[in-house]
């Protein structure tokens, strides 16, 4: 049976690689003023950690995480209450698109969007209601190149075939590639996304259509480097909702 999107993340822990969390929050800063009281939502939070890094960058910022997996949401409760800024960090397992928080200033969605089963004018749409006008969305979403779509062929037909032996082989891969840079439980946490198959990707008509339908301005892309041959190709963008 080919699972979907959700049923692959329910009841597991996803923990962001220590190099793209820097990267979120760099990001963040270039285009927000730090001294705000900003509302911020890290959707898609996983185990919390761009939550806190965010919290600690911004200091007078509110920040919510959101996220599907109660699992995840756990083991960033527990984080939050041993961090400095945890007062100000409230975190939530639940469905984004059911989700009745904001409204928020920024709205950050790292390697999440792309995985939701909704059409863009849900996702989208939802999103732009939950920004206050000016507000700023940040994501990394898989690009619509050829490259990406070979891959997500091979996802699928893999995703088909998954069991204990297509895990398996996947973590040993991933030990191969990886096991110098990351320890065992992130690269076990890992082994899920070889079955993701996007729902979403980035492109020039879905920018075009952020500016045309929810008055969204791009102010920066930037192309993120691959950390794996078997990674998707993600872009990292930057909008700004209109006045």
């Amino acid at each position: 049976m080919t699972l979907g999107n959700p049923e692959i993340f329910a009841g597991r822990t996803f923990t962001v690689p220590p190099e793209r969390r820097a990267r979120i929050v760099s990001a963040v800063l270039d285009h927000v003023d730090a001294t705000r009281r900003l509302r911020v939502l890290d959707l898609g939070c996983g185990t919390g950690l761009n939550a806190l890094a965010l919290a600690a960058a911004l200091p007078r910022a509110t920040v919510t995480g959101v996220d599907l997996s109660a699992a995840s949401i756990a083991v960033a409760e527990s984080a939050r209450r041993r961090h400095a800024a945890g007062d100000r960090i409230t975190l939530t397992a639940a469905n984004y698109l059911a989700f009745p928080g904001g409204p928020f200033d920024v709205i950050v969605a790292d390697t999440v969007l792309y995985a939701i089963p909704a059409s863009d004018d849900a996702l989208f749409g939802k999103i732009a209601g939950d920004l206050v006008p000016g507000g700023l969305l940040l994501y990394t979403m898989p690009t619509d190149a050829l490259g990406n779509r070979l891959l997500v062929g091979l996802r699928r037909g893999l995703r088909r075939l998954r069991g204990p032996a297509t895990d398996a082989l996947v973590l040993g891969l991933a030990r191969a590639l990886h096991g110098r840079n990351y320890d065992d439980a992130l690269l076990r946490e890992r082994v899920p996304y070889a079955y993701v198959v996007p729902d979403h990707y980035d492109s020039r008509a879905l920018h075009a259509r952020l500016r045309e339908r929810w008055g969204f301005e791009i102010v920066a892309t930037e192309a993120i480097r691959r950390a794996s041959p078997a990674q998707l190709v993600h872009r990292l963008v930057v909008a700004r909702r209109a006045s």
